[in-house]
């Protein structure tokens, strides 16, 4: 299935970007799954979702799970976990060796095109606890060695969006309910960012970054500490139960919370008998690219003495938001 993608509208006036809007071409995946049996949720989220499958995968199965009753032992949670894991950390290294770098041409700091490509085929043969605890190994000492660009920045000229808080699958079934909730997510009326910035901001140096209001290179090293997080957690897959769970909303319904690189994904799902009567599937690009969310706000007011200069700022932003689809950046005579 094509999944869409973002377009940036960019209205600059010669020293600013005053005005912006988001654009959506994502098709609502989930009208597709209505009326289908139950028992065929699982296979069809997997071979419709080429981004953050695994992740879509584990939602699907878990939302259904929780519809019926049933659950899930802690050791059935760590397997399910692992794939997300594994997934989790490829989209970090990509993101980190191979787009970051792209878009930054920076001579000194080529795109490891070479080495993301080896790790993603080494996490792809992992396929149980033993090899991914010796995988882990290599990783952690791998990315002990690793360091991030200095990313040139300006603090934001408008208000950020908060950071969106960790819930669980039980504090996310009464705000599911609201309204557009798939389209335009809220908590408690406010738009959010998810993603690993929102994760990691309890750590110090994250705090710091957020306080002297460099965000993008904030997001930047919430990747690699998550990264390394995810390597020593594959060592001691309990840990790794913290990235998702689920839980019935009332009899028939289910809802599922997956940690995925780009942030929180929920999935939730009502049975009709034996068939799907509604679906729901709230992705992170839905968060971060909403039409008051954070790539909006960030970029509005943005400084900029030239068009190409807008447009770089406006390109960055939106990588460190890794929207789950493509995107293009556009601009609108002011």
């Amino acid at each position: 299935m094509n999944q869409g993608s973002l377009d940036l509208a960019l209205t600059w006036d010669g020293s600013e970007i005053v005005v912006v809007s988001v654009g959506s071409a994502r098709p609502q995946v989930a009208s597709v799954l209505v009326g289908l049996p139950a028992a065929a949720v699982g296979d069809v989220v997997f071979r419709l979702f080429g981004i953050c499958r695994q992740a879509q995968a584990a939602a699907a199965g878990l939302c259904l799970r929780a519809a019926r009753g049933e659950r899930l032992a802690a050791v059935a949670l760590d397997e399910l976990a692992l794939p997300v894991a594994l997934e989790t950390i490829s989209e970090h290294l990509c993101h980190l060796l191979i787009a970051w770098p792209t878009l930054l041409a920076d001579p000194r700091r080529p795109p490891r095109v070479a080495a993301c490509g080896d790790w993603r085929r080494r996490l792809r043969a992992v396929a149980d606890r033993q090899a991914a605890a010796a995988l882990a190994a290599e990783l952690v000492d791998w990315l002990d060695e690793s360091d991030l660009p200095a990313v040139d920045e300006q603090p934001p000229a408008a208000a950020t969006a908060p950071l969106l808080p960790r819930l669980t699958a039980a504090e996310w079934a009464g705000v599911a309910a609201v309204d557009d909730f798939a389209l335009r997510p809220t908590l408690v009326g406010e738009v959010a960012e998810t993603g690993a910035l929102a994760r990691q901001a309890g750590d110090a140096t994250i705090a710091s970054l957020l306080a002297a209001g460099r965000r993008l290179q904030a997001r930047l090293l919430a990747r690699l500490l998550e990264l390394r997080w995810l390597a020593a957690a594959l060592a001691d897959p309990p840990r790794l139960s913290s990235l998702l769970d689920a839980c019935p909303v009332r009899a028939g319904a289910g809802l599922a919370r997956v940690e995925t690189a780009r942030g929180s994904l929920l999935h939730r799902l009502e049975l009709a008998g034996d068939e799907v009567a509604d679906y729901l599937i709230v992705a992170p690009t839905e968060w971060n690219f909403h039409p008051q969310g954070a790539f909006v706000r960030e970029i509005s007011g943005c400084p900029a003495s030239a068009r190409r200069a807008a447009q770089l700022a406006a390109e960055r932003l939106a990588l460190s938001l890794d929207p789950c689809v493509a995107f293009t950046c556009r601009f609108v005579d002011a």
